[in-house]
């Protein structure tokens, strides 16, 4: 019997993975406590423009998280990740995370973890796959091209 990870002793920062220096943006209403904590992480502001390392993004439907999946990935630098952050199953608005790894593929993105926000938000993190990364494992470039066909979601 395998057992399940215990997280309850990690920040919801430490849980995102924010490191400091990191260019993220938040979008939406994640709370103004997560908001501060990522800053004093961060030891810098939010931002709202140019590339980034990060972004925790509030999607209330399906429809808006496939907007995010699109506009955040152009200004995602490869070793960068994107959280959207839904609410849990009972909650109105509910989104099924699983219904946007699809869209996120036609993009160059993976999924690669979920967490929890709070006791009714969860997130999922999309990434770029190493093998599509520019340069190996690392690239700076941030502009975000696709690297699979081209698709959009």
């Amino acid at each position: 019997m395998t057992q399940a990870a215990d997280y309850t002793h990690r920040t919801t920062v430490q849980k995102l993975g924010a490191k400091p220096g990191e260019r993220v943006e938040v979008a939406g209403d994640v709370g103004t406590g997560l908001r501060g904590d990522l800053k004093d992480t961060l030891g810098r502001g939010l931002v709202r423009s140019g590339a980034l390392d990060g972004a925790v993004v509030l999607v209330a439907s399906e429809d808006e998280a496939k907007q995010a999946l699109v506009r955040y990935r152009a200004r995602l630098r490869d070793t960068g990740y994107l959280w959207l952050v839904t609410w849990k199953r009972g909650h109105d608005g509910y989104i099924n995370q699983m219904s946007l790894v699809p869209h996120a593929k036609k993009l160059g993105l993976i999924d690669n973890k979920t967490c929890s926000i709070d006791d009714d938000r969860s997130g999922i993190r999309f990434v770029v796959p190493r093998a599509l990364r520019k340069g190996g494992a690392s690239s700076d470039s941030g502009d975000g091209s696709i690297l699979t066909g081209g698709a959009t979601a």
